[in-house]
């Protein structure tokens, strides 16, 4: 995806176990542009994606 993407400032993405993962972006204009971007697929696989508040648990 990062390849896709193309981030400014890069992403870094970890997997989550259970078909779930989680991306982190660098700088907010990179995660901004790819939610507004939406919605995406990855080998026609939708990807539902979701912005992680201030204490949330990524799990």
């Amino acid at each position: 995806m990062a390849n896709l993407w193309h981030p400014v400032r890069g992403v870094q993405i970890r997997d989550l176990g259970g078909k779930q993962f989680l991306f982190q972006f660098f700088h907010a204009m990179d995660m901004d542009r790819v939610l507004k971007g939406s919605p995406w697929t990855f080998n026609n696989h939708l990807l539902i994606l979701h912005m992680l508040q201030c204490g949330e648990d990524s799990l």
